[in-house]
C-alpha cells in the first residue's frame, strides 16, 4: 500500500492531473520530509517525526509499530491508477483518503481509549515560488533505518551500524560512539 499525499494550492483542490503528479514526484528533501508517495506495510516499525503529545511520550523519535490505517468510508482498497508511479509494482494499492493511522507505541503513557481522533496535518510552505502548496501526510517514517541523531537515547534490541560517513561530512567521534552505544551487547549488533 502507498499513502498518497494530499496537496492543495492556496487551500483549493488541484484540478490538473499533470500538476498533481508533478507535485507528488518532488523529492522529500524539497518538501520538508513529506513524501508524495509513502509506502507502508502493516506491522512495520515506524518513527514518529513530530512532537504530538510529549506528556504521553508520543514525540519526535518515538519508535512504534503501524497497526492499522483508517480511510474515508468512500475509499476501498483497490488499485487507483490515477496516482500510479512506475517505481511501485502494478498491484500496488494507492490510498488517497487517509483519515489516520494507528501506531502502537510501547513507551506511551496513554491510559484511556482513543476517541474523537483527528488527522494530523503538517503544512509544506515554499516561499521561493509564486504559489503556496500545502501538503498533508502522515507524521511517521519507516524505522528500518535511522540516523545517529534519531537513535540518541534509545536502547535497541538489535541492528546493523553503518560507520561510513556521508560524502563531504566532517569526521566526528559522536557519529561512531552514539550508534555503538545503543545496544546492550556486541552480540546484538553488526558493523558494516
Amino acid at each position: 500500500m502507498v499513502i498518497v499525499a494530499h496537496d492543495r494550492v492556496r487551500n483549493h483542490e488541484i484540478d490538473s492531473d499533470d500538476l498533481r503528479r508533478f507535485l507528488l514526484s518532488i523529492p522529500d528533501n524539497k518538501t520538508e520530509g513529506l513524501p508524495g508517495y509513502f509506502p507502508i506495510v502493516i506491522n512495520m516499525p515506524v518513527l514518529i517525526t513530530h512532537n504530538i503529545a510529549t506528556e504521553l511520550h508520543i514525540y519526535n523519535g518515538s519508535i512504534g509499530r503501524l497497526v492499522r490505517i483508517v480511510t474515508d468510508d468512500d475509499q476501498n482498497f483497490q488499485n487507483n491508477h490515477n496516482f500510479s508511479h512506475p517505481k511501485f509494482p502494478t498491484n500496488t494499492v494507492y490510498i488517497t483518503q487517509l483519515l489516520y493511522a494507528l501506531v502502537e507505541l510501547p513507551q506511551s503513557k496513554l491510559t484511556s481509549c482513543l476517541t474523537n481522533l483527528q488527522p494530523t496535518i503538517k503544512r509544506l510552505l515554499n516561499n521561493k515560488t509564486s504559489i503556496t502548496i500545502s501538503r498533508t501526510q502522515l507524521p511517521i517514517v519507516p524505522a528500518y533505518a535511522m540516523t545517529t541523531h534519531k537513535c540518541q537515547g534509545k536502547t535497541l534490541p538489535y541492528g546493523i551500524i553503518d560507520l561510513v560517513p556521508p560524502p563531504y561530512s566532517k569526521s566526528d567521534l559522536a557519529n561512531v560512539y552514539v550508534p555503538i552505544s545503543r545496544f546492550t551487547s556486541a552480540g546484538t549488533m553488526a558493523i558494516l
